[in-house]
């Protein structure tokens, strides 16, 4: 995390502390794909931004409950809304992680 930003928050170093390796990488892979929702299953062709929980283990080549785990973990940390939607405290927590990276 970039301190210089002025937006690096003490929730967010704290849910570094909390995350597992695997939980950065499935949250990364969200960010890159754009995704604006997480559903169980397959979703064919990642339509209209929505990706399923088997799209993203086979994307980053692990099982499909590793990443439903990583997936509800991140949740806990208050980076998803109501049912796996990415929401402003990811985005706010991916610009303070990678101040190159432009999340919308």
């Amino acid at each position: 995390m970039d301190a210089t930003k002025n937006n690096v928050r003490y929730s967010f170093i704290e849910a570094v502390k909390k995350m597992d390796p695997l939980d950065a990488v499935v949250l990364r892979h969200i960010h890159e794909q754009n995704i604006t929702a997480v559903r169980r299953g397959h979703i064919p062709d990642n339509e209209n931004q929505n990706t399923g929980i088997d799209n993203i283990s086979i994307a980053i080549g692990r099982r499909s409950d590793e990443v439903e785990v990583s997936i509800r973990h991140l949740q806990a940390l208050l980076f998803f809304d109501g049912e796996w939607y990415p929401n402003a405290t990811m985005r706010e927590f991916l610009r303070a992680c990678y101040p190159e990276v432009k999340p919308e």
